[in-house]
This record gives structure tokens, C-alpha cells and sequence, in this order.
């Protein structure tokens, strides 16, 4: 027997929207990665960012923390599926 759940509550709403969240993040974890590669800096730049003479463009500081938000949202996704799937199952 389940308990009433409220339906804005709904195990497979909440899954269905994490996983659009883990969709739009991956997607802007690649455009802000693009964007990185497109703003490092080379040559004689490059050589003054290793030598800490210069500081690197703030999305090259931030793409790899992006990146780490859209890896957390993509695995809580994938546990909210997972959740979903286990309270579809019919019970034997």
C-alpha cells in the first residue's frame, strides 16, 4: 500500500525534470568548454599564465567547475531514474 503523494511531487515529475536539468547543463558544460578553448590564451601568453605574470580568462578559470555541475546533475539524474524505475516495478 503507498502513501497519497502529492502530484506535483510525483517520483517520475521529479525525474523527468532532473533529467532536463542534466540535458541543459551538459549542453551549456559544452558551449562554456568551447568557449574556453576559444579564449586561452597562446604563444608568448601562454608562457606569461605558466610563469604567473598573467592571469587566465575567467571562463577558463570557471569551464571546469561547469563541467563538475553538470557531472553532479547528470548522476543525480541518473539516481532519480533509477528511483522512478524501482517504484514502478510491480511488487511479486
Amino acid at each position: 500500500m503507498h502513501a497519497t503523494v502529492s502530484p506535483r511531487l510525483h517520483h517520475k515529475r521529479i525525474a523527468r525534470a532532473i533529467g532536463a536539468l542534466a540535458g541543459f547543463s551538459s549542453a551549456l558544460s559544452i558551449l562554456i568548454g568551447l568557449l574556453a578553448v576559444r579564449a586561452s590564451p597562446g604563444g608568448w601568453s601562454r608562457v606569461a599564465v605558466a610563469l604567473h605574470i598573467a592571469k587566465q580568462p575567467l571562463i577558463v578559470r570557471i569551464a571546469p567547475r561547469i563541467a563538475t555541475l553538470a557531472m553532479i546533475v547528470a548522476a543525480l539524474a541518473g539516481a532519480a531514474s533509477f528511483y522512478s524505475w524501482c517504484r514502478e516495478r510491480p511488487e511479486s
